[in-house]
C-alpha cells in the first residue's frame, strides 16, 4: 500500500512538472514534456527502490541514492527519446527538458526517501515504546509476585496465631476463622493459577480476607459490598483492592476507638470501571503515613492503562478516607 501511494504521488508530480515546463515554454509541447517527466521520474523512483536498502549505513544510502538518480535519469531520458522516436543524441530542447525533469525528479525522490526514513524512525520509536512498556509490565508483575509472597505468609502466620489463641477459649470461633482462611487460600490459589482474572475473583478474595479480619476484630469492623452484577466478568488485575482495604483497616479502623465500617463499591460510568474502598476511620488528619502499597498500585495502573488508570484518595464526609480506582471498561470484544 505504501509503494502504491508513492507511485501515484510520483505520477501526479511528474504530470505537474510537465504542465510547468509547458507553461514556461520549455520542451516540444505538453505531450513530449509529459513523456520525459514520467519516464525520468519513474525511472528514478524504481532505481532507488531497487538499489537502496534499509540496512545501509548513512553514506552508503546517500551514495546509492545519487547513483540511482543519475542512472534513472539516463535510462528515463533514453526511454523517452525512444518512445517519442527522437534521435539519440544531443538535442538542446530535449536536453533542457531532461535537466529540468532531473532536478524536479531528484527533489521528489529525496522527499520520498526522507519521508520513508521519518516513517521508519517513527515506527522504531513506537516499537521501542512498546518494548519499554512490556518490560515495565514484566517488572510490575515480578513486583506483584514478590508482594504476594511477602503478604500471604505474614497474613497466614497472624491468622494461624489467632486460631491458636482461640482454639481453647472459643473453639467455634476458631473453627469459623479456619473456614474463612481456607476460603481465602482457595480463592488466592485459584487466582494465582488463572491467566485471566475477573472482578468477581477479586471480590471473592476480598470477602474472605475481610471475613478473617472481621473475626479477629469482632464488632469493631463491619463491611459491605455494593457491586454491579454486570461488572463481575470484567477482567481485573490482582492485588489492587486488597492493599486499599488493608490500609483502611490498619490506618483507619483499628486506631479508632469503637472501630468502623468499610464499604467496597463497583460501578461503571463514561466507559470506565469505577471502584471505591470507603472507610469511616480516623481520617487523613490522624492517619499519617498511608502505607507502602499505594505507590505500587499507581505504578501498576500507569503501566497497564496509561493515563486512563487512576488512583485517587479523598476525605470521607463522615470521617475516614475514600480510595477510588478508575480503569477503562473492557468491552465484550476486547475481553
Amino acid at each position: 500500500m505504501h509503494s502504491l501511494v508513492n507511485l501515484a504521488f510520483t505520477i501526479a508530480a511528474n504530470a505537474l512538472i510537465a504542465v510547468l515546463l509547458t507553461i514556461i515554454g520549455f520542451g516540444r509541447g505538453f505531450a513530449i514534456n509529459l513523456l520525459f517527466s514520467q519516464c525520468i521520474g519513474l525511472s528514478i523512483l524504481f532505481s532507488i527502490g531497487f538499489s537502496v536498502r534499509r540496512n545501509m549505513l548513512g553514506w552508503q544510502r546517500w551514495l546509492a541514492i545519487v547513483l540511482s538518480i543519475i542512472c534513472g535519469s539516463l535510462i528515463g531520458s533514453f526511454l523517452a527519446r525512444w518512445l517519442a522516436d527522437l534521435p539519440i543524441g544531443v538535442d538542446h530542447v530535449a536536453l533542457q527538458t531532461t535537466l529540468i525533469s532531473l532536478v524536479f525528479g531528484s527533489t521528489i525522490s529525496i522527499f520520498f526517501i526522507l519521508r520513508e526514513r521519518n516513517a521508519r524512525l517513527q515506527a522504531e520509536l513506537r516499537q521501542g515504546e512498546i518494548d519499554r512498556l512490556e518490560a515495565d509490565k514484566r517488572s510490575i508483575e515480578a513486583q506483584l509476585r514478590m508482594l504476594q509472597a511477602q503478604i500471604e505468609p505474614h497474613f497466614l502466620f497472624n491468622t494461624l496465631s489467632n486460631v491458636s489463641v482461640l482454639i481453647d477459649s472459643e473453639p467455634m470461633l476458631a473453627r469459623q476463622l479456619l473456614d474463612a482462611l481456607i476460603l481465602y487460600l482457595r480463592s488466592s490459589l485459584a487466582r494465582t493459577r488463572s491467566e485471566r482474572a475477573s472482578l468477581k475473583d477479586e471480590i471473592e478474595l476480598l470477602r474472605a480476607y475481610l471475613e478473617i479480619l472481621k473475626i479477629r476484630l469482632g464488632e469493631r469492623l463491619n463491611y459491605t459490598f455494593a457491586i454491579d452484577p454486570e461488572l463481575c466478568s470484567q477482567p481485573f488485575p490482582p492485588m489492587l483492592l486488597q492493599p486499599l482495604v488493608e490500609n483502611a483497616v490498619t490506618h483507619g479502623i483499628e486506631p479508632k476507638r469503637g472501630g468502623g465500617e468499610i464499604t467496597v463499591t463497583a460501578h461503571q460510568k463514561d466507559g470506565c470501571l469505577n471502584l471505591t474502598v470507603c472507610d469511616n476511620g480516623i481520617g487523613f488528619a490522624k492517619m499519617g503515613k498511608m502505607g507502602i502499597g499505594l505507590e505500587n498500585i499507581r505504578s501498576r495502573l500507569h503501566v497497564l492503562y496509561g493515563d486512563t488508570g487512576k488512583l485517587e484518595l479523598s476525605e470521607n464526609a463522615d470521617g475516614g478516607v475514600i480510595a477510588s480506582i478508575r480503569i477503562p471498561l473492557c468491552t465484550t470484544k476486547e475481553a
